[in-house]
This record gives structure tokens, C-alpha cells and sequence, in this order.
């Protein structure tokens, strides 16, 4: 018996200090992306066939639930406390599609679920880095292409490289990685505008 008592005080000590740690842990927060408003109206833009966002590729350090930032020396920051509220990939290829809609014509962007007709063009964005970095800095490098066809050739490639300052929290990261994605969009507008001469039929 004497040697059972400090061990049983031991135990219940240590599960106090557990659940002491644990109540003062931070909550997990979710975030997620949202669609931006169009800088200037797309009524300029003529309809041509339609579009649809096919897919959206992110690398694999980024493919996970919990927010990633960028640090200096080769290192990234995987956060306990701050994680998407979904597949960061398709939640990208959601938001990328509904700021496509608002930039273009009625009708011209399929969504991302809806089947599309046999005249629809495809786009497909392969990301290269998309996270905060350091300095209240977010930033998004991608290579995008603009497919057509039954045989999806290639009518025109992009690679992009966009920055946004970022406030110094989860939420501002996310509220500046929407933003570039926005921008993205327009990018993509402007460039697809220029090309329909050689791209439409």
C-alpha cells in the first residue's frame, strides 16, 4: 500500500495537468475561399463557346486539410489550429469558376458539376505555390491552359505569378489568397478575349 499511494497521486497529477493543457490549447479554426467581385464590368466580352474549369491541380505539400505557409530556409509551417473547411483544390476550382461567372457573360461558364455540352472549352491550372509567405506577403504562381476539342488540344497556355498583401492572421491570408484567385480570373478573361479570333469555332 505504501508504494501504490504515489503512484495513484502520480496518475491523477498528471491527468490534471492533461486536461489543463488541453483547456488552454486554441480552437481549431476553418476557413475557406471566397468568390471577388469583378474590378470592371464584363459586358465588352462577347460570347463565344463555353467555358468549364476541368480541374485544378495542387502540389502535394499543399494538398491537406491544415493551412500552410511559407518560411525562410526551405521550411513550411503546417498549422494545428487553422485548416480549410474542404479539399483545398476543388474548393479552388468552386471559387475560380464563380469569379470566371461574374466576368463573363450569362451563361458562357459551366459549373463545375453541371455536364458540358460538346462545343465547351476546358480549363485546366496546374499550381505551383499558392500560400502566405512572410512579410504579409500571399503568393500564387500557376500555369494554366485553355483546352478545346473532343481531343482537348491545347489553344493557349499561361504561366502567372500574382502577390497580395496579406493581413498578419489566418482569416487575411485567406480573405488574400481570394483575392488572388480573382485576379487569376481576370487574367484569364483578358487572355481568352484576345485569343477568340484563333481559338473560337
Amino acid at each position: 500500500m505504501t508504494y501504490r499511494l504515489p503512484a495513484a497521486r502520480l496518475i491523477l497529477t498528471l491527468g490534471v495537468l492533461t486536461l489543463g493543457a488541453c483547456a488552454s490549447s486554441p480552437p481549431t479554426q476553418f476557413f475557406t475561399l471566397d468568390a471577388v467581385a469583378p474590378g470592371a464590368p464584363a459586358g465588352a466580352i462577347r460570347a463565344h463557346a463555353p467555358l468549364k474549369v476541368d480541374a485544378v491541380h495542387i502540389p502535394p505539400a499543399l494538398d491537406r486539410s491544415s493551412m500552410v505557409r511559407g518560411l525562410s530556409g526551405n521550411r513550411l509551417e503546417i498549422s494545428s489550429q487553422d485548416r480549410w473547411a474542404g479539399d483545398l483544390g476543388e474548393t479552388m476550382r468552386r471559387v475560380l469558376t464563380q469569379d470566371l461567372a461574374s466576368r463573363l457573360p450569362p451563361g458562357m461558364v459551366i459549373a463545375p458539376d453541371a455536364p458540358a455540352p460538346a462545343n465547351a472549352r476546358g480549363i485546366v491550372v496546374d499550381v505551383l505555390t499558392f500560400q502566405p509567405r512572410g512579410a504579409g506577403q500571399v503568393v500564387l504562381d500557376a500555369d494554366w491552359t485553355l483546352l478545346q476539342g473532343s481531343q482537348s488540344h491545347p489553344v493557349l497556355n499561361r504561366s502567372e505569378h500574382l502577390t497580395a498583401a496579406a493581413a498578419p492572421t489566418a482569416q487575411g491570408e485567406a480573405a488574400a489568397m481570394s483575392t488572388l484567385l480573382g485576379e487569376l480570373a481576370d487574367r484569364m478573361v483578358a487572355a481568352i478575349g484576345g485569343a477568340e479570333p484563333a481559338a473560337g469555332g
